[in-house]
């Protein structure tokens, strides 16, 4: 199993990895002040985090980060364009790793790509976006179809005064691991966004194996 997916149950260690690596990229000559302010947020930001189930918990951890980033590197110059751009870039550098692990799992449970999606994705609504994210499960003729009539992701960014940062740090993660799983996310609304639910519609190609 790749060490990415261990790395994920350690928050703090692995977003200051996936983070440093990009650091040195946009500030290559001050990229351990920038983290010095990003460790600053997030120290404030700790003391109110929300407490939820095990699972949400630790996606929580990733959001806090990414929201202390986000605003440790406007202090430093980077446009709010840029920072969103960067916080979806480090949140898949550490969250990329786990998505392709679990794919490779799959194979377990069946050679067919849209029998190891529907797998995954159930396993996943299950067992890790647990309450109180709230799921809305309906029939699909071309995949599989839900809606989140609750994501306390966005919720947290609400809060935050961030509500820009859900889709860079959670949302637009959705769509790359759809790629990468060789099928097709649609999305025509977001909570963010301030509509009542996100619509998930995971359309799948024709049956092969994979």
């Amino acid at each position: 199993m790749s060490i990415g997916l261990f790395r994920w149950y350690a928050p703090d260690i692995n977003y200051r990895r996936a983070a440093s690596n990009r650091l040195k990229e946009h500030f290559p000559d001050k990229s351990a002040q920038v983290w010095d302010s990003t460790r600053s947020w997030q120290s404030q930001l700790a003391p109110n985090r929300p407490r939820h189930s095990a699972s949400v918990n630790l996606m929580m951890r990733y959001m806090e980060w990414s929201c202390a980033l986000y605003r440790a590197v406007q202090e430093h110059g980077m446009s709010q364009a840029e920072a969103t751009v960067l916080v979806e870039t480090i949140m898949w550098d550490a969250f990329q790793p786990v998505q392709a692990a679990l794919f490779k799992l799959s194979r377990l449970r069946s050679a067919k790509r849209e029998t190891r999606v529907r797998w995954l994705l159930g396993m996943m609504t299950r067992r890790f976006f647990t309450s109180p994210f709230c799921h809305r499960h309906l029939p699909s003729e071309t995949g599989m179809a839900f809606d989140v009539t609750r994501c306390p992701l966005a919720d947290y960014f609400k809060d935050q005064g961030v509500p820009e940062l859900t889709e860079p740090a959670a949302g637009n993660l959705d769509y790359r691991m759809a790629r990468e799983w060789g099928v097709e996310l649609v999305r025509t609304q977001t909570i963010a966004d301030g509509a009542e639910c996100c619509d998930f519609r995971w359309k799948f190609p024709a049956t092969r194996a994979s």
